[in-house]
């Protein structure tokens, strides 16, 4: 797999938070060697989320200035 922002390669990790202050958490995703982007299923989805939201703006948009 390779690095969505730089072209690097993707590994595979687990991560995970051992703060003593706070819940332990893990999840799985992969994170660039070279730049250190991390990918996995929530910012995934999220990011598909955003793209659609900026998509019907754009249209708003193009539709506000036909009747001017």
């Amino acid at each position: 797999m390779r690095c969505p922002k730089c072209g690097g390669l993707m590994n595979f990790e687990t991560f995970v938070n051992v703060d003593v202050e706070s819940i332990p958490w893990h999840y799985e995703g992969c994170r660039c060697i070279d730049c250190g982007e991390i990918i996995d299923p929530i910012i995934l989805r999220n990011r598909a989320r955003k793209t659609k939201s900026q998509e019907k703006l754009v249209e708003v948009g193009s539709h506000h200035g036909e009747n001017e």
